[in-house]
């Protein structure tokens, strides 16, 4: 199934999203916040859309045509007022969220992948990531296998794959009982 209405924000997202969701064959990465929302304006403008950002600081103005659907300590879920689309945030960033994750169970990812567990350093390796065929990329997809069966990883897997299938007809209660668990 094609999934480019899911629109993850940089090459870290899409490789947890491509990971950890088995029913669609590729996504639409972009390059930060903005271009995700941007994509959604334009291209998804009238059409089912699924953007999966991070929980920045500064918050995406388009967000405030969206309603909060439900949340957790890592995951946001907003459904735009109007439209079929729907802001997945994973707070507070994804290195954040792949440590706990990774921790929950028990790897330790400097170990087993070279990977650091500062925060500053691991988001520099993730932010540096271009392209699918670069080291990083496949190491990542290698840690998201490991970690996949962790429960925000399901939980967030369990909302893209309800949402994907369910574009035009997700239920706001499912929805919601999938984000608060």
């Amino acid at each position: 199934m094609n999934g480019l209405n899911i629109i993850p924000e940089c090459y870290v997202d899409t490789c947890l999203t491509e990971t950890i969701t088995s029913c669609f064959n590729q996504f639409n990465h972009q390059k930060g916040c903005s271009a995700v929302v941007k994509k959604m304006q334009e291209l998804f403008k009238d059409k089912f859309a699924v953007g999966i950002i991070d929980k920045d600081k500064r918050e995406e103005p388009y967000l405030q045509e969206f309603e909060l659907v439900g949340s957790n300590e890592s995951l946001f879920l907003y459904k735009h007022n109007e439209k079929h689309h729907y802001i997945i945030q994973i707070s507070p960033a994804m290195e954040r969220f792949l440590l706990k994750a990774a921790a929950e169970k028990g790897i330790d990812i400097t170990a087993k992948y070279n990977l650091p567990t500062d925060i500053n350093s691991l988001t520099k390796i993730t932010k540096q990531i271009s392209g699918k065929n670069e080291k990083a990329f496949t190491v990542f997809k290698q840690l998201f296998r490991e970690i996949s069966d962790a429960s925000e990883l399901q939980r967030l897997a369990n909302l893209i794959q309800y949402l994907g299938n369910n574009t035009y007809d997700a239920d706001v209660k499912k929805l919601r009982e999938i984000v608060n668990g």
